[in-house]
């Protein structure tokens, strides 16, 4: 069965905690991400059966309720993000490659830009930053020929409100400083 992810975003850390905690107690996932984000929320993702993360995300919502900035629950994911989610990426080298960064505002739409981004085009996912340590933004890279890094991007930025959306760059060529420093 293809993997589900959902999220809980709190806007009170120790609240985020316990309910994370019940979350993983109620449902059978996997926790994905689990972290205090820049200015001060905590953010919870997990993975798992579509099922499982449904029922999950419905119960954090409830416990949450008055501390909830926001839930999202995406079926069907990208296999990349959710190893991404945990370190883990199969894009090594980007040199003379052609890259696409997406910077959003919210860490949630910018996970769904990314999926559509990934099921699009033939890109790879280089790097995903979630909110920590950059404001509570998203941002996230991928690489492959010019052309297909254009539609992806192109796809995923269609996706989002204008608001969410901080940025887009696509560069065609990728210096080799810049490459061997960017995926570090």
């Amino acid at each position: 069965m293809k993997k589900s992810i959902g999220a809980l975003e709190f806007r009170s850390i120790s609240k985020g905690i316990e309910v994370s905690n019940e979350v993983v107690k109620k449902a059978f996932v996997e926790v994905s991400y689990l972290k205090s984000i820049c200015p001060g929320k905590f953010f919870l993702i997990v993975n798992g059966d579509a099922g499982e993360v449904k029922e999950a995300i419905e119960f954090g919502e409830k416990l949450g309720e008055k501390y909830l900035v926001g839930s999202f629950i995406i079926n069907s994911i990208h296999h990349d993000i959710i190893n991404a989610l945990k370190g883990k990426y199969s894009q090594k080298n980007i040199e003379d490659k052609a890259i696409g960064i997406m910077e959003t505002g919210k860490v949630s739409s910018g996970i769904l830009a990314l999926d559509k981004t990934l099921k699009s085009s033939e890109v790879n996912l280089v790097k995903l930053q979630l909110a920590f340590g950059i404001g509570g933004k998203l941002v996230y890279i991928v690489s492959g020929d010019l052309s297909s890094v254009e539609n992806g991007m192109r796809e995923g930025q269609a996706i989002l409100q204008e608001k969410d959306i901080i940025n887009v760059s696509i560069i065609p060529f990728v210096h080799s400083e810049i490459a061997k420093n960017l995926i570090k």
